[in-house]
């Protein structure tokens, strides 16, 4: 499973754009996060074009990581009229929160629905299931990672996190990881809500950097010391020099 990225920045770092990721199977595209810049980006790349379902995974409310839900939302009913599916976990903490902000964007109920993630699994070919992990941003809010079982491994994703616990549990669960994609920064200081990338070093054992993609970053210096360190960084298609989102779409078998 390899996912393919809109944005890699984190909040303060708009020339990387919001960080977002998603991947296409049989016309449903699948999307992680829609910060205030995703919506354009994915207009722009064609990636709503012959979409036959939106479904949305969120992993925390702030808004460099929903800020363009609304719009979404409305997009995929007055112009897609596809449905947009708003994947959650049962009870997740930051629902209320999501009700709320698509109440105040002026989004209806019939604009969307929420589909618990138990619901996706076993029916793709990308991935046999789909957990929402919580994890630890900021005191404000609750934030979630995501983990994704496929054939090729575990596939874990983040979100935006301070804390190293979740990663370095599944490392020692002895399972087998395919991709560790983990929000990486520079900065140091007491009271960070992103997960410096000393630590990262210090944590991450040799043979797993490999599998680690560096994401939500905050300058380029984060990009060179995450290279140096044997770490990943994920592309969009600017860094890959492509002037469009490549469209990749797995079929079912």
């Amino acid at each position: 499973m390899e996912l393919q990225f809109l944005g890699r920045g984190a909040a303060f770092n708009p020339k990387e754009g919001n960080n977002s990721a998603y991947f296409i199977e049989n016309n449903q595209l699948f999307l992680i996060d829609c910060g205030e810049s995703i919506f354009e980006r994915l207009v722009e790349n064609g990636l709503l074009e012959g979409i036959d379902a939106i479904n949305l995974m969120i992993t925390h409310t702030h808004s460099d990581h929903i800020g363009s839900l609304g719009t979404l939302a409305m997009y995929s009913y007055y112009t897609l009229r596809k449905p947009l599916n708003i994947i959650m976990k049962k009870e997740a903490k930051h629902l209320p929160n999501v009700k709320k902000i698509l109440e105040g964007f002026g989004c209806t109920p019939a604009m969307y629905s929420y589909v618990d993630e138990e619901q996706y699994d076993n029916r793709f070919v990308s991935f046999q299931g789909l957990r929402y992990i919580e994890t630890s941003h900021c005191d404000e809010l609750s934030c979630y990672g995501l983990l994704f079982t496929t054939s090729n491994g575990l596939v874990y994703y983040s979100g935006d996190t301070r804390e190293i616990e979740n990663v370095k549990s599944l490392i020692a669960s002895g399972q087998n990881i395919d991709k560790l994609y983990i929000d990486t920064t520079t900065a140091n200081f007491p009271g960070n809500v992103h997960l410096y990338i000393g630590i990262l070093q210090e944590q991450i054992p040799e043979e797993f950097k490999s599998k680690v993609y560096c994401m939500h970053v905050n300058n380029d210096q984060c990009i060179e010391e995450a290279k140096n360190a044997g770490f990943n960084v994920v592309e969009t298609q600017k860094e890959k020099g492509q002037s469009k989102v490549l469209k990749p779409n797995i079929t079912q078998k």
